[in-house]
This record gives structure tokens, sequence and C-alpha cells, in this order.
């Protein structure tokens, strides 16, 4: 499965925390450009996750609009390996294409 990753700049382990649960990071933004409102959630993830500590509020509403208009989940965690783990692990079971 394919995520994107929104928020914080050094993600590597929050990656490795993914991948450890079977998403594939396709894409990550850092939440922090201004252009970062503009772009449009990809078509290709099957889920995002926001680190919310990192990302502004008209991103969050952007990302949700989104998301919602193309049926795609969010998981919304803090920029933390514990937290992002907790929430992958107990979104996973409502992802599409889970085991």
């Amino acid at each position: 499965m394919n995520a994107l990753l929104i928020g914080a700049d050094y993600v590597e382990p929050i990656k490795e925390v993914l991948s450890s649960a079977g998403l594939n990071t396709v894409d990550h933004w850092t939440g922090r450009k201004p252009g970062d409102t503009r772009r449009s959630v990809p078509r290709d993830v099957d889920v995002v996750v926001v680190l919310t500590d990192y990302v502004s509020h008209p991103l969050m509403k952007k990302i949700r609009q989104d998301t919602n208009k193309l049926g795609i989940p969010v998981v919304f965690a803090r920029r933390s390996l514990q937290d992002v783990r907790e929430k992958v692990s107990a979104f996973a079971h409502r992802l599409p294409h889970a085991a």
C-alpha cells in the first residue's frame, strides 16, 4: 500500500515505521512550504499520514477536503515514533487491501 506522509523535515525513522506496517511512502510534503496548501493529494495513495505538529490548519483543512473527495483514509499523529506506530496499527484494519 502507498502512503503520503505530510509534516516534519526529517522523516526517515517514520518511513521505517510505516514500512514495517506495510506502507510504502510514495511522497513526503514538509507542510511548511506556502505552496503545500495548493497541492492536491495524489490519487495513487491508499492512506495519508499527517504529522500534526508540523502542519498548518489551512493545510489540514485542504488535506481533509481532498481525502474526503477521493475516499482516502487519513491518520493524524504527532511526530513521535510511538504515536505513529500506535495510530497506524490501530487504523490498519480499516485500510483498503489490509491483510
